[in-house]
């Protein structure tokens, strides 16, 4: 005899027990945990809420553990004092007894002794008293003690000169001009000098920096900057360049020209070696590979090694990795 497995009342006690068995896991979470809301499941919006409560709870503790560092340092610094607050109190006591005539000079050779002491105590407690790595009453507070010292380096560029005219009346005919540099020197920072030249004589000479700093070279002084008939040598007194640089004006066909009323820019640029963008394997943070950096992530700077600035590699880390789909064969069952 064939048997059909249609027992209706098996599968509604077999759902009841599963729904029940659900009711309970979560209650014993709650009675476990102490908490009402456990996960989104049961309030998502309260969850969100009591987050947010407590972030500003965290963040109040840890103001309350930094105002507590901050009287800790006071302390210290207080206790500090106070040794030196006692010893110059007893140098005041040596002095006073030392104006005694009733003392012999060894005697007060001893109190002298005794004061030189106490001098060099207050001086090593006000050297070597510390909070957390800093010296608080050598006058340096705030400076790190012992630590490993971090220093800033430089970029290294190679500094290109453009040399035009900016204005004036040439002597002849401003198409027939060339300018050009030489010397030994090389330039130091980049920039634009703008060098007025009179009838017979510099005017002014300044040096503008990309930031917007100006430099006013001194034309009366000899070891900065200085004209000859035909060329302007800027020095290396300037502080612009390791030696000198001579601008020298000539015609096409070599032939010399005075610099008489006349101004002249110098423009310095700096082109930096060109940085290869971060690829896809250069960073791994937490087990996440960070993706390839790319010039389009970064609108602000300029140059060749845009895709390999820190805004772009910023950009790239913060993006968040595709997310995954469930598959059909993969998706999981309940």
């Amino acid at each position: 005899m064939s048997v059909i497995n249609t027992n209706v009342k098996a599968l509604y006690t077999q759902n009841a027990l599963k729904v029940s068995g659900r009711e309970q896991s979560t209650a014993m979470q709650q009675l476990s945990t102490g908490k009402r809301i456990n996960s989104a499941r049961d309030d998502a919006a309260g969850l969100a809420i009591a987050n947010r409560m407590s972030q500003q709870i965290r963040s109040l503790d840890m103001a309350i553990r930094n105002a507590g560092d901050a009287v800790s340092l006071i302390q210290t610094a207080e206790g500090a004092t106070a040794s030196i607050t006692d010893m110059l109190q007893r140098m005041r006591e040596l002095s006073v007894q030392a104006i005694n005539d009733t003392n012999s000079q060894d005697q007060r050779g001893y109190l002298d002794i005794e004061f030189q002491q106490l001098k060099q105590q207050i001086q090593s407690i006000s050297e070597h008293t510390q909070w957390n790595g800093f010296s608080i009453l050598n006058g340096t507070a705030g400076e790190r003690v012992g630590d490993r010292p971090v220093y800033k380096v430089a970029s290294a560029g190679v500094f290109n000169s453009e040399v035009t005219y900016t204005g004036g009346t040439p002597t002849t005919s401003a198409s027939a001009n060339t300018i050009t540099t030489s010397g030994a020197g090389s330039f130091l920072k980049a920039g634009t000098l703008n060098v007025v030249v009179g009838a017979s004589a510099m005017t002014s000479a300044t040096f503008t920096m990309p930031d917007g700093n100006i430099i006013t070279l001194d034309v009366t002084d000899a070891t900065k900057i200085a004209m000859s008939t035909n060329t302007i040598t800027l020095k290396a007194g300037s502080g612009l360049v390791n030696n000198n640089v001579v601008l020298t004006q000539t015609f096409n066909s070599s032939t010399t020209v005075n610099y008489s009323n006349q101004s002249v820019s110098l423009s310095v640029a700096r082109n930096m070696p060109t940085v290869d963008n971060m690829q896809a394997n250069d960073i791994i943070i937490n087990g996440v590979t960070i993706p390839a950096s790319y010039a389009t992530d970064d609108t602000v700077s300029a140059g060749n090694s845009i895709g390999a600035s820190a805004i772009a590699r910023a950009q790239r880390s913060m993006r968040k990795p595709p997310r995954l789909a469930w598959l059909p064969w993969s998706r999981p069952t309940c």
